[in-house]
């Protein structure tokens, strides 16, 4: 459950929003991308209830590099302290959690990959979110702190624990300010943790697996449409004998422990990290998929196959029972995969690596979180004369030496995006319940991927909240599916046009040459 926006607030455009969001009255919509002469909504200049369209940017990052594959990895521990100072408030189930205690540490997980002239950094960060704005103060500290760091593009997600500390605000009282010793302190580890990788590199080899686990996700939201493919790279010594790395993707809410829980925690991507650092070795990087809708472990139903009795929801037992599960799934399949001699497993150790980023100028519609960053209870970040939000967009193809066909393909998502929005399933026909009548479905991101094996990373480079399909959204009366109030989501999203910019910008980055 999430969302939030905020950066550097350039507080007189948001005066001007405020305005616009006391003319709007009840609409529930503020802040429109392009030219503002007054105050705007989304519905204005739009036709058949559709919002004015958002707008891309092709600035961005291209790179190519073929050759011999390099690896490192490194992690560096992120865990608040909490023996000075106002305990840190916990994001995530609402307002009213103060950190009492520790349960496991939060870290900062950084993998390396190289092929010949091109290289990648990804940082998994414990946290619910990070906005775009930090990111970019991530990159600049590499670069200043960590000049030998060569890495073509850094890529910066969240495992989005709901056991973590509220590093965006809204879970914060007002009033009370997020610690920015401690923001600065995440900033620091992360540039570290990507320059000890850097220099760990080495002669490496690649595999990936997947495994299918519907029983382990619930879809608490209508339309339901899971996700339900975990996702494994394997790092190895280019001569096989050790693990440099293994990197999880998969789609369910790090929620596990419930609102009641007040120690800081990884929620369950700690224990399946745990367990594949046991089996495998290296260091194990979790990140979140197609999370929105909202997918989670809430609701699933585990038993105890000791004894077969219900594993308790809420509970750390559930925590370690769900990564547990999710671990050893993946272990097996990578087992079963290595020992067909080859034929359900590839090692590349040669590959062509591509990777292009593109920016974005994102239309920040929801006056929760305007306000928030107006009042300063959001953490600030840049709002654009225009209203938008700067955000960024990446995909990375790898191919295995001599083939033209894309191996894997990783797509850097900036919030928490609807399943329907990567498999497809967008509610059809649309529910005449829903705000916008006859808006068309986004083209789906897997099929466009066209890879062997596709991670979504969810929260990468950014948190817009949820990325919900346009024709799906429905915060007004009538409400779909004959419900009398609306589904959770939209209260925790940028707005309507994001889905669809989001989904266009994909689409551009996939047709580049």
């Amino acid at each position: 459950m999430l969302g939030g926006l905020a950066g550097p607030v350039n507080l007189a455009p948001l005066a001007l929003v405020l305005l616009a969001l006391s003319a709007l009255a009840s609409s529930g919509c503020a802040a429109h991308g392009g030219p503002r002469p007054g105050p705007t909504g989304p519905e204005t200049n739009a036709t058949a209830g559709r919002p004015a369209a958002a707008r891309a940017s092709t600035a961005g990052v291209s790179l190519t590099g073929q050759g011999p594959i390099r690896a490192g990895a490194a992690w560096r521990v992120i865990t608040p302290d909490l023996s000075s100072g106002t305990p840190p408030r916990m994001a995530g189930f609402g307002q009213g959690r103060d950190a009492t205690g520790v349960h496991d540490d939060l870290y900062a997980r950084a993998l390396v990959i190289e092929v010949g002239e091109a290289s990648i950094a990804l940082v998994a960060l414990d946290l619910i979110g990070f906005f775009h704005d930090d990111v970019v103060r991530i990159r600049e500290e590499i670069k200043a702190r960590h000049p030998e760091v060569g890495a073509g593009y850094v890529m910066v997600c969240s495992t989005h624990t709901h056991a973590g500390p509220d590093l965006i605000g809204l879970w914060t009282p007002a009033g009370v300010p997020l610690d920015p010793d401690y923001v600065a302190r995440v900033r620091s580890e992360a540039a570290d943790a990507v320059a000890e990788a850097w220099r760990a590199r080495r002669p490496a080899r690649l595999s990936f697996v997947s495994a299918r686990l519907p029983d382990l996700v619930h879809d608490s939201r209508l339309p339901v449409v899971i996700d339900p493919t975990a996702v494994l790279m394997k790092a190895d010594s280019a001569d096989g004998r050790d693990t440099i790395a293994t990197l999880v993707n998969f789609a369910s809410h790090p929620e596990s422990l419930g609102r009641g829980n007040t120690l800081l925690s990884s929620d369950y991507p700690g224990w399946t990290r745990h367990v594949l650092e046991e089996e495998f070795g290296g260091v194990a990087i979790f990140t979140s998929g197609a999370i929105g809708g909202l997918l989670t472990p809430l609701g699933v139903g585990l038993t105890d196959p000791a004894n077969g009795e219900a594993i308790p929801e809420k509970s750390f037992t559930l925590m370690q029972a769900y990564g547990d599960r999710l671990a050893r799934a993946l272990i097996a399949a990578w087992r079963a995969s290595a020992e067909e001699n080859g034929e359900g497993l590839s090692f590349v150790d040669r590959a062509t690596l591509d990777v292009r980023s593109s920016a974005l100028r994102v239309p920040l519609d929801n006056p929760r979180f305007i306000r928030g960053l107006s009042e300063g209870r959001i953490r600030p970040r840049e709002v654009g004369d225009d209203g938008t939000l700067k955000s960024e967009e990446a995909v990375v193809t790898l191919r295995a030496a001599g083939s033209k066909e894309p191996l894997a393909r990783l797509a850097c998502v900036p919030g928490e995006i609807y399943p329907e929005l990567v498999l497809g399933g967008i509610q059809d026909p649309q529910d005449p319940g829903a705000d916008f009548p006859g808006t068309p479905a986004e083209r789906p991101l897997g099929p466009m991927l066209g890879s062997r094996h596709r991670l979504v990373v969810s929260l990468c480079n950014d948190e817009l909240g949820y990325i919900i399909p346009m024709s799906e959204w429905d915060e007004k009366p009538p409400f779909a599916y004959g419900r009398d109030s609306p589904q959770y989501g939209e209260m925790n999203s940028v707005g309507p046009r994001v889905a669809p910019l989001v989904l266009r910008t994909f689409e551009d980055l996939l047709s580049r040459p």
